[in-house]
């Protein structure tokens, strides 16, 4: 089972907001997003960790402390547990989805316009002539990027693994002997967001929270 939750930030919280949520989180992880320049960057962060939170709880993994969070070689974050997660933000939303199966990867952007030159290397031939012959080529074009990102970050590499080595057209791919199954969740109007799952799986409907 897959499950996601996500938060839309729609104001910058007041200093006792902020006191209130961080006193939810492990001090590091609240020292590291006051770190931070702009307000929305720092809480988003927040927002992001407070939503495992909340993912951990669905799967009943309430007891987890984020404390307990360890790193890969690339930084990739986890548990000792039977559960893989992974967070991501654009914009002012964030979300964070987890499965009990496997491992999963979630990216998320907000759909603007883009320069495609400055992109030339990250995608393949393929997913360049379906970009640009796509009825809204910005769209396809997050499609894509997301889609990617997913595939690496279920992966844990991230852009240690070149962009362009991922064929992303079809809503599968194998990539070292591992097979990622890519699908759409539908969060926002104005973004876009793709995960990648190692196990094909049900998917609950993503759960929305305030901020």
């Amino acid at each position: 089972m897959v499950i996601c939750c996500y938060s839309l930030i729609t104001k910058e919280w007041t200093d006792q907001e902020l006191a209130d949520k961080s006193l939810l989180l492990p001090k590091n992880l609240v020292d590291e997003a006051l770190q931070k320049r702009q307000w929305i960057d720092r809480q988003l962060s927040i927002a992001g960790k407070l939503l495992l939170r909340e993912v951990l709880a669905q799967f009943g993994l309430g007891q987890l402390s984020l404390d307990n969070v360890k790193f890969t070689n690339h930084r990739r974050p986890r548990f000792d547990a039977n559960i893989d997660f992974n967070i991501s933000h654009s914009g002012n939303l964030v979300t964070c989805c987890a499965t009990d199966k496997g491992k999963i990867g979630i990216d998320i952007e907000q759909v603007k316009p883009i320069d495609f030159g400055e992109y030339l290397d990250y995608f393949t031939p393929n997913e360049w002539s379906t970009i640009h012959n796509a009825a809204y080529p910005d769209n396809s074009f997050y499609d894509f990027w997301t889609r990617k990102e997913a595939v690496l970050k279920a992966l844990g590499t991230g852009f240690h693994t070149p962009l362009s080595s991922v064929d992303v057209a079809n809503d599968s791919v194998t990539y070292d002997d591992v097979t990622y199954h890519i699908q759409n969740i539908n969060l926002h109007e104005d973004y876009i967001c793709n995960i990648a799952i190692t196990q094909k799986q049900d998917i609950e409907t993503p759960l929305l929270f305030s901020y």
